[in-house]
């Protein structure tokens, strides 16, 4: 019986396990790296159909695109290209993009670019969020698994640190997947008196069921968030 597909984002601080968690999900997966992160993980998966395509994105100190954005602009280009071609190809069962907090950065500098500015002004990032609204669409509609992993950032208000974590990147992410999942690693003690460091994933939201809203999974993989969720 064939699986519904799902459309998640994964969300934490780095070394939280969100690559790991990423890669469970079914083969063939296509990955979309724009991080150091995920190689050494690839090496926990060495019997599983997974294919990688690095972008070498330049050291990036400025958030405006003067120096480097026809060069962004071409990594842009042929990142989408790629990635409507996995999309295309029926063979591939999950699409990983690591990071989409990396390609939401990629996104602006290549618009203004296009624009020949050094930066976005607030009423042109609409073009930016429909193609990466987009970018969503394409496996969604193929019936492929997309998970697309986060960064998370202290929130601000009123330029004073709430104490809060926030999504790094397109705010309206969570808005636009089916499952939004936050990974936070925690010491617990072990017999012995040892402490071990485990992964807890939290299902912050979903379209499914409100009632699993705030469920919190130790050491979880695809199969646990399927069957928390229910689908079949």
């Amino acid at each position: 019986m064939t699986q519904a597909n799902i459309i998640v984002s994964i969300s934490g601080q780095p070394k939280t396990g969100k690559s790991h968690l990423a890669l469970s999900f079914p083969p063939p997966i296509r990955v979309f790296n724009f991080d150091i992160g995920i190689e050494p993980v690839l090496k926990k998966y060495p019997d599983k159909d997974i294919r990688v395509t690095s972008y070498p994105i330049p050291i990036v100190d400025s958030v405006k695109a003067t120096g480097f954005g026809k060069e962004i602009s071409k990594i842009w280009n042929q990142f989408t290209d790629d990635l409507k071609a996995a999309s295309e190809d029926t063979e591939i069962k999950t699409i990983i993009i690591d990071t989409w907090t990396a390609v939401y950065e990629l996104a602006r500098i290549a618009r203004a670019a296009e624009l020949g500015q050094e930066n976005l002004l607030q009423f042109q990032y609409g073009d930016v969020y429909a193609r990466l609204r987009a970018m969503i669409q394409y496996p969604r509609i193929a019936g492929q698994n997309l998970v697309l992993t986060t960064y998370l950032r202290d929130r601000y208000v009123n330029e004073a640190n709430t104490g809060e974590l926030e999504l790094d990147g397109w705010k309206r992410t969570e808005s636009e997947v089916d499952v939004v999942m936050w990974t936070s690693r925690v010491q617990k003690s072990a017999p012995g008196g040892k402490k071990v460091n485990k992964i807890i994933t939290l299902i912050k939201d979903n379209r499914f069921s409100l009632e699993i809203n705030g469920v919190e999974l130790e050491m979880a993989n695809y199969s646990d968030i399927m069957a928390v969720l229910g689908i079949e």
